[in-house]
């Protein structure tokens, strides 16, 4: 998403007006904090679920 809002910026810049392409730039780099935030998310998730298996299994040891 944030590729293609960049290369519409870029296309349209010489033809439309400088507000145009100013938004469609900031929506690209909005995706692209996005995209930072959502890798960032699936990786605590990642690590949340590796706590919790590890901490569910070691209490089935001591059993």
């Amino acid at each position: 998403m944030s590729v293609a809002f960049n290369l519409t910026a870029a296309l349209s810049e010489p033809i439309a007006d400088k507000k145009i392409v100013s938004v469609l730039e900031q929506v690209g780099d909005t995706f692209k904090i996005l995209l930072g935030m959502i890798c960032a998310i699936s990786v605590m998730l990642m690590i949340g679920l590796t706590l919790v298996i590890k901490i569910t299994n070691s209490g089935m040891m001591y059993r």
